[in-house]
C-alpha cells in the first residue's frame, strides 16, 4: 500500500515509517508542517501524527498550543478526503472523561470516549478530532493510544526520562508515583495498525493492555532490568503527575483477535538493546 504518515520525525513517525517499509509497504515520511504544505499526490491510507504536545509540562503550561492541533486536523482531514482512501488517526485515552480517569481498577471502555468533562485540553482536541472524524466521505479509524513506549522518545515523555536516570543510578517517578498508566509497546500499537489498513468499515478501538502499572512499579522494573536489583523509589513531588489512573478496557481489541502482549519487562529489554 501506499502510505503517508505526517509527523514522521517524532517518536510515533519515526517508528511507524520503519514498520511499514520493512513490510514492503510504499511509505512517505512527510516532516513539514502541514498548516502550509502537504503533498500534491494521492495515497492509500495516511497516519496523521503532526501534533504539538510536548509531555505533560507541555500538556499542562501551553494549552493555547494544544488547541491548534485543532485547526492541525482539520487542515489534514480535508487535505485527506481529496488525495487518501482511508485514515488511521491515532487518537489518545485522553479523550475519556475525567471521571474514568479518578478511581483505580476503572477501565475505559470505546463507548465513554467523549462522554464527560476531559481532564485537559489535549483530551478535548482528540474528541473534536474524531467528532471531525465520523463526518468525513473516506474510511476514518481511530486508534485509542494509551501510554505508548519504545525506542528513540523524547524525554519530555515518562519512560525514557525514567529509564535515562536508572542509567545515572536513580531511581525516581514525579509526582507521588502511585499515579497509574497502562503501557503499551510501539510495536504492539503498530500491530493493530497495520490490521486497519485493509479495514473499510470504521473501527474506533482502544490499542491497551488492560494492565495498571504505577509510576513506583514502572521504575522499580526498569531499575530491576538494567540492574537486577530492586530499590526503594524517590518520588519528586514538587513535578506534575497528571491523571490518576489511565486504564484501558481490551474487549472491543481482543473481540478483533488483536492484542497487545509484549510485557513490560520485554519492552523495555527492547529499547535497552537499540
Amino acid at each position: 500500500m501506499k502510505i503517508l504518515v505526517t509527523g514522521s520525525n517524532g517518536f510515533l513517525g519515526k517508528n511507524t515509517v520503519k514498520y511499514f517499509s520493512n513490510r514492503g509497504h510504499d511509505v512517505t515520511a512527510w516532516s513539514e508542517d502541514v498548516l502550509h504544505s502537504l503533498p500534491n499526490e494521492n495515497y492509500d491510507v495516511i497516519i496523521p501524527y503532526a501534533y504539538r504536545i510536548g509531555g505533560r509540562k507541555g500538556m499542562d503550561n501551553k494549552s493555547l498550543t494544544i488547541v491548534r492541533n485543532i485547526e492541525i486536523d482539520r487542515v489534514t482531514f480535508a487535505w485527506a478526503e481529496q488525495h487518501c482512501k482511508k485514515i488511521i488517526y491515532p487518537s489518545s485515552c485522553a479523550g475519556y472523561p475525567a471521571r474514568l480517569q479518578e478511581t483505580l481498577n476503572t477501565p475505559m471502555h470505546e463507548e465513554d470516549f467523549g462522554d464527560g468533562k476531559m481532564f485537559d485540553l489535549y483530551g478535548l482536541s482528540k474528541v473534536v478530532a474524531e467528532t471531525m472524524l465520523k463526518k468525513l466521505s473516506i474510511t476514518g479509524h481511530s486508534v485509542r493510544l494509551f501510554s505508548i513506549y519504545g525506542p528513540n522518545q523524547s524525554l519530555d515523555y515518562p519512560m525514557p526520562s525514567i529509564i535515562q536516570r536508572t542509567q545515572q543510578g536513580e531511581c525516581s517517578v514525579w509526582g507521588s508515583g502511585s499515579q497509574t498508566r497502562d503501557w503499551v509497546h510501539i510495536d504492539d500499537a503498530l500491530n493493530v495498525m497495520e490490521y486497519l489498513l485493509d479495514k473499510e468499515d470504521p473501527i474506533r478501538v482502544n490499542v491497551a493492555t488492560g494492565k495498571e502499572t504505577t509510576f513506583k512499579q514502572l521504575a522499580q522494573t526498569v531499575y530491576k532490568v538494567m540492574h537486577s536489583e530492586t530499590v526503594k523509589v524517590k518520588t519528586q513531588t514538587d513535578q506534575p503527575e497528571g491523571p490518576v489512573h489511565r486504564l484501558g478496557s481490551t474487549k472491543r481489541l481482543n473481540n478483533l483477535g488483536l492484542y497487545c502482549d509484549i510485557s513490560l519487562e520485554e519492552g523495555l529489554r527492547k529499547i535497552i538493546q537499540c
